[in-house]
């Protein structure tokens, strides 16, 4: 796909002659319909920030002086800005339209997509003795909550590829006490090789492996 494509409804017919045509075309062209469909692609994310270390400024479990990885963790279930909780791959258009490219999906609604990866980075980063997803029947020390403001690809009004925009607003508090101990926001960029979906994709990876790896070492330093 050399340029973004959207979805389009079919024109809708109306009158006793244009159904005869519609009818006609049904039954002399079957191929017709479905060749406009594409069929949907599934694209797995596999953040290439995500797994990495925390960064020098921020603390390690090995560095001394840290303290030792005692408190467990509990990521509560994503939340999203308006028009993000769905599974199709988003775009935003120049004039700040939301979005969606053509037959192009991640494998689950993006608050479960998310959460995978949240969790994920934070048991890599290793600052918490255990975390939790936001299923797991266990009470735990501290809770995480996060709000998924951006995760879309942006087009600027000069064309070309666009740049993917990852913004996390975060928030980690004690379970019993219910007191925050800290409130953060965490973004992520890159900019797509070309306006093709491998490379799109190959952006979200490496924007959403940046903020999930300030996320992780955020929440590390306020534990």
């Amino acid at each position: 796909m050399s340029r973004p494509a959207y979805r389009r409804a079919l024109p809708v017919l109306r009158g006793p002659l244009p159904v005869l045509a519609t009818l006609f075309l049904l039954g002399g062209c079957g191929s017709l319909l479905p060749g406009r469909t594409a069929a949907p692609v599934t694209y797995v994310l596999r953040p290439v920030a995500a797994a990495a270390a925390a960064s020098p400024a921020g603390p390690s479990p090995a560095a001394p002086g840290a303290a030792a990885a005692t408190a467990s963790l509990q990521v509560q279930r994503i939340a999203t800005a308006p028009g993000y909780a769905r599974d199709e791959i988003l775009l935003t258009q120049p004039d700040r339209r939301l979005d969606m490219y053509a037959a192009s999906r991640w494998p689950d609604m993006l608050p479960v997509v998310v959460e995978r990866l949240v969790v994920d980075a934070l048991r890599q980063q290793g600052a918490w003795s255990v975390v939790h997803d936001a299923a797991a029947p266990y009470a735990a020390d501290r809770l995480l909550r996060v709000t998924v403001r951006r995760f879309d690809a942006e087009y600027s009004a000069a064309g070309g590829p666009p740049t993917v925009r990852v913004v996390f607003d975060a928030t980690l508090a004690r379970r019993g006490e219910r007191s925050v101990l800290t409130a953060f926001t965490v973004e992520g960029s890159a900019e797509a090789s070309e306006d093709r979906m491998s490379a799109i994709v190959a952006a979200f990876e490496r924007a959403s492996g940046d903020a999930l790896a300030a996320l992780a070492d955020r929440a590390a330093q306020a534990r």
